[in-house]
């Protein structure tokens, strides 16, 4: 690591996490939209997507905000190219 930070891979990386975060608000509002005013009925099949797709973005957020408290994108992206441990 030589403590270099890529100020334009961050910004990037910043607007791709502030693209997630706008499709992760979009489909949460499609899950409020698609919610039945009947109380206690069933989920249908658009709810339910939706929730999986909000439920994923979030994670993908989650990780890279991960990976970047553990510093994986401060060092050069050589290591992103080559072959992991699987080939």
């Amino acid at each position: 690591m030589t403590g270099i930070i890529d100020n334009a891979k961050t910004e990037e990386r910043k607007r791709w996490c502030d693209l997630l975060h706008a499709a992760w608000m979009y489909h949460q509002q499609q899950v409020k939209d698609e919610q039945s005013p009947i109380i206690g009925a069933e989920i249908n099949d658009d709810q339910l997507f939706h929730m999986g797709c909000s439920v994923a973005i979030q994670d993908a957020i989650a990780l890279i905000q991960q990976l970047e408290a553990y510093g994986y994108f401060e060092d050069d992206d050589t290591h992103l190219s080559t072959a992991g441990p699987a080939g």
